[in-house]
């Protein structure tokens, strides 16, 4: 088997070959002291042994018949390991009590292969059955010829000290699962920054205003998103959307930024493109679906007149209504060759009369706090 097979192989099917190769290796040795010595031990240890070997190399036939990180390959695995504890417990009491310590790996075997849900049903029932198995089957006194109270509680203790470990393990692992995760996160957010960043210089070209805008925007957004009591931090959601909106201009012909006239329905179409540069840039990318949400829909008006859906009132998410506030805000109050510039409180007067018809009135109200 070549090494990088072996390591991307999936965990269960490992611990079936372990499982089939330690058992196939009993047997063999057993048979030899058969051969040696007479013994019904010996005969019995070969046929268990050898049973939990075909049954172990089945079970991975089975999981090569199943997509890798299939549910059904990994609970196969799950539940196998306890039956076949279970079976040569009540089958050979003698042979369980050699290797007691390996039946006390079961919790942490499981717990690299299980999901939560899963470990917390499958270490239940084994500890459950090492509590009936050490006080109400007599295999287990006979097998271990006198058992005291102190034995039976020793017992149940290290059961209970393998299934906390192992649920150490899972808890470990699911933590370590969510840094990675973070870190793709941070990575993937990083490349598209500076991607849009690469960017700047041709939106400061076409457009003829300064980078500055991403950072006053950012700022106001900000402030409005804490003014109107936005429950979770929006840090970087919010400057990545101030950053989109500026680059997305790209995507416009020059002229039409200093086109004084109403726009063609054509020209129309192509200023609505630049809504979907957002979902065009990070779609499929984990942790952006809300920055695309907001950016899709920061022209919607809450009277369903707005692009490129129509949408109307609380179908649009309140960052979408902030960005389109701001948007506007920022529009008006910035020099053009071809108006005047108002001021920030004439600028708001001008917000306030698309109260109930482009945006929310709360939304607003909450703007005009930000601007005092």
């Amino acid at each position: 088997m070549k090494v990088n097979a072996l390591l991307t192989m999936p965990i269960q099917r490992m611990l079936m070959i372990l499982i089939g190769s330690i058992s196939a290796g009993m047997a063999v040795v057993s048979l030899l002291d058969k051969s040696f010595r007479a013994g019904f031990d010996s005969l019995d240890t070969v046929w268990i042994s050898l049973t939990i070997a075909i049954s172990s190399w089945g079970m991975y036939g089975v999981q090569r018949h199943l997509p890798a990180r299939h549910g059904l390959s990994k609970l196969l695995a799950v539940w196998y390991i306890l039956l076949a504890a279970v079976f040569i417990s009540l089958y050979m009491p003698a042979f369980i009590v050699q290797i007691w310590g390996i039946f006390l790996f079961y919790p942490i075997l499981i717990s690299l292969i299980a999901s939560f849900k899963e470990y917390v049903y499958a270490s239940g029932m084994f500890f459950l059955y090492n509590l009936v198995y050490t006080l109400f089957i007599p295999a287990f006194a006979k097998a271990n010829g006198s058992v005291t109270i102190s034995d039976i509680v020793l017992e149940l203790l290290l059961a209970l000290g393998s299934v906390l470990l192992g649920g150490i393990i899972l808890i470990a692992a699911h933590q370590l699962k969510k840094k990675h995760e973070e870190q793709f996160f941070q990575q993937q957010k990083q490349q598209v920054l500076n991607t849009l960043q690469c960017f700047i210089p041709v939106g400061e070209r076409k457009t003829q205003t300064s980078r500055k805008e991403i950072s006053d925007m950012s700022s106001l957004i900000k402030a409005l998103w804490r003014t109107y009591g936005g429950e979770a931090s929006k840090e970087w959601e919010i400057e990545l959307l101030s950053l989109l909106h500026f680059v997305s201009r790209v995507k416009l012909p020059d002229y039409m930024f200093e086109k004084e006239g109403k726009l063609s329905e054509f020209e129309l179409e192509v200023v609505q493109e630049h809504c979907y540069m957002a979902k065009e840039l990070c779609a499929g990318i984990p942790g952006f679906e809300e920055v695309e949400q907001v950016f899709l829909y920061h022209h919607e008006k809450v009277d369903g007149t707005g692009y490129p859906f129509r949408l109307s009132g609380e179908q649009i998410p309140v960052l979408s209504q902030m960005l389109g506030i701001v948007e506007v805000f920022i529009a008006i109050t910035t020099p053009r060759s071809y108006r005047q510039v108002m001021s920030e409180q004439a600028a708001y007067e001008e917000i306030r009369k698309m109260s109930g018809s482009f945006f929310r009135p709360d939304i607003i109200e909450a703007f005009g706090k930000v601007i005092q």
